[in-house]
């Protein structure tokens, strides 16, 4: 019988590693009823490591010392929204935030309209200092938070000459991984699927894929740059579209995210045409569903559990010294590799 990891049972509760092994070690940033569930599926298993065997699992009562804001701004609401990638971000915020003893207040805002009055009101909640989704920030919005009294640091989105703290996923060195493999397997000929609504994440991406096929020498003008809309059914309406047009697709793509390469793969089923066999597709952010369509996407690992405790951790640190010169942290990716390329 096979043994028994932390990361079967976190796959089994829908949780991340990090918060099985808080649960399991009778650690502070799990709620009771999350750590029961985890106890109680392990000794199920029969998990092998500790569960409280010899000794009761204790929970030490922690002080709480302050409230972080969290705000999570849909500028738009195109590009967040409840996807699995978000969910598990916002998740590792929040665990994060706990782990340090800190409770998190989430707050949404829906369209720039909105924005000042919840500045407004984000000053007014006592709180040690604010982290903002910012997957939808544009410059101007950034501006509103300039000469803040509170120290605020923005998550998943890295603007230029902006005075604000970023920690962000390293958006080229992802799309060079997933490039790198697609060459390795022999493809000289690969596409993009790039979203038809803009954030500063994609332009990145886009960015990174262009540089790529000079960094391998690939023709740019045998590649192809494919407008889609950011969601999988819109993804899937606009691929049909391609091939009720007869456009000529290379035999890889590479999409700016897992949902537009899902709905991709959707619009080749539904077309006949075969993922690999006839079209290899890498996605990025490695959400769940990845490894569960058939066949298995191949994908971009977005460590999300990095993201949300670097962002409290700066904040944090900027509390301390709100004079420090602005840090841009990017954190690195890797590849996992599914079913979903072809070498050739």
């Amino acid at each position: 019988m096979a043994t028994v990891k932390i990361k079967d049972i976190a796959k089994r509760l829908n949780l991340s590693p990090a918060t099985v092994s808080l649960a399991l070690n009778g650690r502070p940033g799990v709620n009771e009823q999350t750590r029961k569930n985890v106890v109680s599926l392990a000794r199920e298993l029969n998990y092998s490591g500790n569960i409280g065997k010899n000794k009761p699992l204790r929970r030490k009562v922690q002080k709480i010392l302050g409230n972080i804001g969290f705000l999570v701004y849909k500028r738009y609401g195109r590009v967040i929204t409840d996807s699995e990638f978000f969910a598990t971000l916002i998740s590792s915020v929040e665990l994060a935030a706990r782990t340090q003893n800190y409770t998190l207040l989430l707050t949404y805002c829906i369209g720039d309209k909105e924005i000042t009055n919840t500045i407004k009101f984000l000053k007014n909640s006592n709180l040690v200092g604010l982290l903002i989704l910012g997957t939808e920030l544009t410059e101007e919005d950034v501006e509103l938070f300039y000469n803040s009294d509170l120290p605020v640091v923005i998550l998943d989105c890295d603007i230029v000459g902006s005075e604000i703290d970023t920690v962000t996923i390293h958006n080229e060195d992802g799309i060079w991984r997933g490039m790198k493999y697609l060459y390795e397997q022999g493809h000289r000929e690969i596409g993009y699927l790039h979203s038809s609504f803009s954030i500063r994440n994609f332009e990145q991406r886009r960015l990174g894929y262009e540089n790529c096929l000079e960094k391998f020498c690939l023709d740019r003008e045998s590649q192809k740059i494919f407008l889609v809309e950011p969601t999988i059914e819109g993804t899937c309406a606009d691929i049909c579209e391609l091939i009720k047009q007869e456009v000529k697709f290379p035999s890889a793509l590479i999409a700016d995210n897992d949902l537009i390469a899902l709905g991709a793969m959707k619009a080749f089923v539904q077309c006949g045409i075969k993922v690999p066999d006839d079209i290899s597709i890498v996605g990025f952010d490695d959400i769940p569903m990845t490894s569960v369509v058939e066949p298995q996407l191949t994908s971009v690992h977005v460590p999300c559990e990095v993201l949300g405790d670097l962002a409290i951790r700066q904040l944090l640190s900027r509390r301390k010294n709100m004079k420090d010169v602005p840090r841009k942290t990017s954190v690195t990716t890797k590849l996992n590799v599914r079913s979903s390329v072809k070498k050739i």
